[in-house]
């Protein structure tokens, strides 16, 4: 599921069975510091909401949660962490260091879930 700001596109455009492209920005890292978890992992979730226009809210999601560190493509700046419910990649804000990170670091991090960046109908863009 992808939150879709009334900015990028008319959704009330489309029908069931309408074939579109979303493009999206894969979950960014906000924050992300070294803790001593025991093995325990959790998760903590934050829905922000904001107005939009003609009424219409579109809502950032923050999660915080700790988990396990499997992977880290530093090259990319992308961490791939394993926390209490799924094992996902994300793309590291450049604000972060991953300098003293390493495999099997247990971390509290923070991301912003991923939002629509434009939805196009195939053939047709929506009116």
């Amino acid at each position: 599921m992808f939150e879709i700001s009334p900015d990028i596109a008319d959704v009330k455009t489309l029908q069931i069975g309408d074939t579109v492209n979303i493009a999206y920005r894969n979950a960014i890292l906000t924050r992300m510091d070294k803790v001593a978890s025991g093995g325990i992992r959790e998760r903590i979730e934050t829905e922000v909401l904001q107005p939009a226009s003609d009424g219409e809210v579109s809502s950032t999601r923050s999660v915080e949660f700790v988990a396990t560190v499997l992977k880290i493509d530093r090259k990319n700046r992308e961490v791939t962490l394993r926390g209490p419910t799924q094992t996902q990649e994300f793309d590291v804000a450049p604000t972060l260091s991953l300098d003293s990170l390493k495999v099997g670091d247990a971390v509290r991090a923070e991301f912003i879930s991923p939002v629509a960046a434009s939805v196009v109908r195939v053939g047709t863009a929506p009116q």
